[in-house]
């Protein structure tokens, strides 16, 4: 593996992770079925100083050089300096609540109605049970760093047709492809792999 630092990130910037996990490769597998492919398992949050928020089975805060020489892209989206302040304030009061583990099997149903839906020619992916079904507002890594963008700063997540993102439907997967979308005037500023 490459022993690649992190370089200093901003309060906002966006960690997409993989490992060699059953759980990771799980998550890549199902959302793969969404999107025809997954890259990304996890993602998780800066909130300066070098730490990180994320959803790994509580909310928490962590050192961002626990994912040095992972498989690993980092995001910045514009935020401005308020909303890089409100960002770290209201994020550091989620940590410590629970993760939304019970949200997984959402996101498979989803997965299984999007394959059910090509068959019958349907193009796009379907969310409705992330949407619907919420079972609880605890969110899991993806939905916790879009839920707390959305909440903390003015910035809000586009789809390709400009919609309002609902937090509650994004997975790592989704998450990358909403970054990699010119709407979200988001820029790369790390990609790492790893040997």
């Amino acid at each position: 593996m490459k022993n690649t630092k992190i370089p200093e990130l901003k309060p906002g910037d966006i960690i997409l992770s993989r490992s060699g996990t059953w759980l990771s490769k799980a998550i890549r597998f199902v959302t793969s079925l969404q999107s025809g492919s997954s890259e990304y398992s996890h993602a998780a949050m800066s909130i300066g100083d070098a730490l990180l928020i994320e959803a790994l089975w509580e909310i928490s805060i962590t050192e961002a050089k626990k994912y040095e020489g992972q498989q690993i892209q980092a995001w910045r989206i514009p935020l401005s300096e308020t909303d890089s302040r409100n960002i770290v304030h209201g994020t550091l009061q989620l940590a410590g609540q629970n993760y939304g583990i019970m949200k997984l099997p959402l996101f498979a149903m989803d997965a299984a109605a999007t394959q059910i839906g090509k068959l019958f020619g349907a193009k796009n992916p379907c969310y409705w049970f992330t949407s619907k079904l919420g079972i609880t507002n605890l969110p899991v890594c993806s939905q916790l760093v879009v839920y707390a963008i959305h909440k903390f700063t003015s910035y809000r997540f586009r789809d390709e047709n400009g919609n309002e993102v609902n937090w509650k439907t994004v997975s790592p997967d989704r998450l990358q492809d909403l970054l990699k979308l010119p709407i979200n005037k988001a820029v790369m500023v790390l990609e790492q792999a790893t040997n």
